[in-house]
């Protein structure tokens, strides 16, 4: 089986997960060429946001199949998604897998979507303690969110993450997590049949 993914580029933007790739012969050269196309008319604001697209594209998770940078185009939020694509057994329990493999520090919220790819997507709301930090003589706590969708069909496993210190964000980022399950084509390589 394999895949296809259909994203909403006005809001997802696929990143290169190496270079040189087909198109950029570096992280540098992908950056230039999507501030340009983002912020034609403000150099300042293109100058931050290629600082930004510098920092996703280098701050990759090593395990992930695909990286995703939430980036709407009227500017409300970014973030950035990870999305890890396995070969698994139908006797996968998707219940497990969507829970994080930590103590959330605030009570676990998972919760169920029909999907027509999928049949069922499962999206998990939570959020990991991070080092204590020193800030006038007073140690705190960070707490940094992650949102986990997951979906089963066909032999493969997706598993979307997305970590961010700015729950906000995490909160706008959850419906469009979840849209994006709905943007996978899966199907037969050999008769390239396509099903959803």
């Amino acid at each position: 089986m394999t895949y296809e993914i259909d994203a909403d580029l006005e809001i997802w933007i696929p990143v290169p997960r190496q270079f040189p790739d087909d198109v950029f012969a570096s992280a540098e050269e992908w950056a230039d060429d999507l501030s340009e196309a983002a912020i034609p008319d403000d150099e300042a604001l293109r100058r931050t946001y290629r600082g930004l697209a510098l920092e996703v594209a280098h701050n990759q998770l090593e395990e992930a199949s695909h990286t995703l940078w939430y980036s709407p185009e009227d500017g409300h939020a970014l973030g950035t998604a990870s999305l890890s694509i396995f070969e698994e057994e139908p006797e996968l329990n998707l219940s497990e897998v969507v829970r994080p493999e930590y103590e959330s520090a605030t009570p676990l919220q998972i919760e169920a979507f029909e999907s027509r790819t999928f049949g069922q997507v499962l999206q998990a709301a939570s959020t990991v303690s991070a080092d204590p930090l020193m800030q006038d003589n007073v140690a705190t706590a960070p707490v940094i969110g992650h949102v986990r969708t997951v979906g089963y069909s066909q032999g493969l496993l997706f598993i979307l993450d997305a970590y961010d210190a700015d729950l906000a964000t995490l909160g706008l980022m959850m419906k469009p997590m979840i849209e994006l399950f709905e943007a996978v084509t899966i199907f037969d390589e050999e008769d390239n049949e396509a099903t959803e």
